[in-house]
C-alpha cells in the first residue's frame, strides 16, 4: 500500500501542476545514488522564501484553471 501511496503522491496533479510530495514538502524525491554525497543545507529563511514563491506559483496555476472551467 505504501507504494501505491508514494506512487500517486509523486505524480503531476493537473490542477496545481506540481507534485503532491513538492507542494507539502517542497522537494522531489531523488532516485539518484549519486546524489547521496551531495548535501544541501539552506537557511531556514532562504527555504521559507523558496516555500513562499511555490505557493504563490500553485495559486497561480489554481486560480487559472478555475477560469478554465
Amino acid at each position: 500500500m505504501a507504494l501505491v501511496e508514494f506512487a500517486y503522491n509523486n505524480i503531476m496533479h493537473s490542477s496545481t501542476q506540481q507534485t503532491t510530495l513538492f507542494v507539502n514538502h517542497g522537494l522531489h524525491p531523488k532516485f539518484d545514488i549519486q546524489s547521496v554525497n551531495k548535501v544541501m543545507n539552506p537557511t531556514i529563511e532562504d527555504q521559507i522564501m523558496w516555500l513562499v514563491d511555490v505557493q504563490a506559483q500553485l495559486i497561480s496555476n489554481l486560480e487559472k484553471n478555475a477560469n478554465v472551467i
